[in-house]
């Protein structure tokens, strides 16, 4: 698979396991369909975790509720940025 089609806009680039992971637990949360893809290759010798931190994956979703699920992770995170990832550094965060 080259990549995801037209219907699905990115909502974070070149994220890390752990970012994938809370992106996606917020997203299921809140009902937002989505996939993760990455560059398809290394995952047999270090596993999905350590393709993911390695090689950084994107998170996908449906482009029409892209939008939303922005507002999502703006929610939880803060202020982000153009590739979804927050503004500030974790260690920044306030209790939310």
């Amino acid at each position: 698979m080259g990549r995801p089609s037209d219907d699905y806009a990115v909502l974070l680039k070149g994220a890390d396991t752990v970012e994938l992971d809370l992106a996606r637990n917020l997203l299921t949360e809140a009902g937002i369909p989505h996939l993760v893809h990455g560059p398809d290759f290394d995952v047999a010798e270090l596993g999905v975790a350590g393709h993911h931190m390695v090689r950084g994956s994107n998170l996908y979703v449906p482009r029409e509720l892209r939008g939303r699920a922005r507002d999502v992770l703006r929610a939880a995170w803060g202020p982000i940025g153009d590739d979804g990832h927050p503004l500030s550094p974790p260690g920044d965060w306030e209790t939310r």
